[in-house]
């Protein structure tokens, strides 16, 4: 198995055309990722890893064992707790199905975003719904350091390199209640065209709307910048609350992880 350069993403292009995911186009664009692949002279086999999530794709033939050896692999680079595997091919999808070392469950697919299928006028009544006691603040250099340094927010910059990298290509909106950080969105990724959301309420701050309120923002944001915003869904809850927001739900598809 090869890791390839950034200057080498061309290579694999073909591998995720018919991808709509913006965690994918990160790694493409050579913004953040790994990607490996079984042969540079002769690909057949290729994998993304971006942050907890594992992208298997072929063309051609396809080799049951390269696969298998290949996911392996991974595990010099993840923990395999915290992979999820999501086959880009009816070929890979077949092999962690029929595999004894897999078990699935669902994630939910929103609609690819476009700038005029969001409501602003809605959104920023979102924003204005929040209470008075919260204020939003985007991510600083100083705010960075503070969501790194917490487990439940990392993952709102935890995949960018620095901090410059970050303020660079990631946009992050926090609802404070004074100087306490009680609920973030931000970007999971970044790619050349947009951004992939990732939002979290801290637990004692759940059910109050504030995650309602800071996805607006930070689609506005997103809108005032020129990024497309994506959504990909965990569970339910996030389906509708990213419907709420202007998305359209699409449907549920299968994630892998290690039994």
């Amino acid at each position: 198995m090869y890791q390839l350069e950034q200057q080498e993403m061309n290579l694999i292009q073909p591998f995720y055309e018919k991808s709509t995911d913006s965690t994918i186009y990160a790694c493409l664009d050579g913004y953040m990722g790994k990607a490996f692949v079984d042969d540079k002279e002769s690909i057949h086999h290729t994998i993304i890893l971006q942050g907890d999530f594992v992208f298997p794709s072929n063309l051609g033939e396809f080799h049951e064992e390269t696969a298998e050896r290949m996911i392996k692999g991974l595990l010099s680079y993840k923990d395999k707790g915290n992979m999820l595997m999501v086959p880009q091919t009816k070929e890979c999808e077949k092999f962690f199905k029929n595999s004894e070392m897999f078990s699935s469950f669902p994630r939910y697919h929103l609609n690819s975003p476009s700038f005029e299928q969001f409501d602003p006028m809605k959104l920023k009544e979102f924003c204005n719904g929040l209470s008075k006691e919260y204020s939003f603040h985007r991510i600083d250099e100083a705010l960075y350091e503070r969501v790194m340094s917490e487990d439940w927010s990392r993952d709102f910059c935890s995949n960018f390199a620095s901090v410059d990298d970050f303020l660079q290509h990631g946009i992050g909106i926090l609802v404070m209640k004074g100087e306490e950080i009680c609920c973030g969105a931000s970007s999971y990724t970044a790619y050349r065209k947009g951004i992939e959301i990732e939002i979290v309420t801290q637990k004692d701050y759940r059910n109050l709307g504030l995650a309602t309120a800071c996805g607006a923002k930070l689609i506005l944001t997103c809108l005032d910048e020129g990024k497309l915003p994506h959504w990909d869904a965990a569970n339910e809850t996030s389906v509708r609350l990213a419907m709420r927001l202007g998305y359209d739900y699409v449907g549920p598809y299968d994630t892998y992880c290690f039994k």
